[in-house]
């Protein structure tokens, strides 16, 4: 498991935030990719905007949403915006692409003054990286089958009910001790593609890019 190197400031003794975490996400920031993203930001010591707070689901809206975002807000050094969401509705997540894709090309002559936006796809859903960190491979392209095989005693603490007292959440030690495989797989799963979009697989784990930037940093 990495560790949690934190630097403090010298002035004030707390410590210094690596780099900056802009979110939008589909299930907003309490949802299971919401509560997995604060879990790391703040293990990491990294900070964390919420671009949308709210749940919602429209990957296109979630796009545009954080292109309005970026034209408004100027990139600050270690910054980077990410937008998260799954194959629910996958022409939708087709046009996301294409906007997000459209978007960073004409930020070419700007690159170092707006923020470009980078996506974390996960197909069916982002249960499927939590069941890498598990070992598990063998996974079903049916979102609500993968929530079940997460269930304990795969995952000990592993929720995927809202209620006013719970959020969704996966077990944060689990996914740490089973990065390194999950990571590996999904890599693998990513080179298999042949150079295809990443949203014609039925089975992906894109969340490991923005889990790998926030680990690495």
């Amino acid at each position: 498991m990495a560790r949690n190197y934190k630097i403090n400031n010298t002035r004030t003794g707390r410590p210094i935030k690596k780099q900056v975490i802009y979110v939008a996400c589909e299930g907003g920031s309490n949802g299971t990719e919401g509560t997995y993203i604060k879990q790391l930001c703040d293990h990491y010591n990294c900070s964390i905007v919420w671009v949308y707070p709210k749940p919602l689901n429209d990957p296109l809206q979630l796009v545009q949403t954080a292109i309005n975002f970026s034209k408004l807000q100027e990139a600050r050094p270690n910054s980077h915006l990410w937008v998260i969401f799954d194959n629910d509705i996958p022409d939708r997540v087709h046009m996301a692409f294409e906007a997000a894709e459209q978007y960073n090309n004409s930020l070419k002559n700007n690159s170092t003054k707006y923020l470009n936006i980078n996506i974390a796809f996960n197909a069916p859903s982002i249960e499927t990286f939590g069941l890498l960190c598990c070992g598990i491979t063998k996974i079903s392209t049916n979102a609500k089958t993968n929530q079940q095989q997460l269930c304990h005693p795969t995952m000990l603490n592993y929720s995927h009910k809202k209620s006013p007292k719970t959020s969704p959440h996966f077990d944060f030690n689990t996914m740490e001790s089973g990065y390194d495989f999950a990571i590996t797989q999904a890599k693998q799963w990513e080179h298999s593609l042949n150079g295809d979009p990443e949203y014609t697989a039925h089975i992906f784990a894109g969340i490991y890019k923005l889990t790998e930037q926030i680990k690495n940093s």
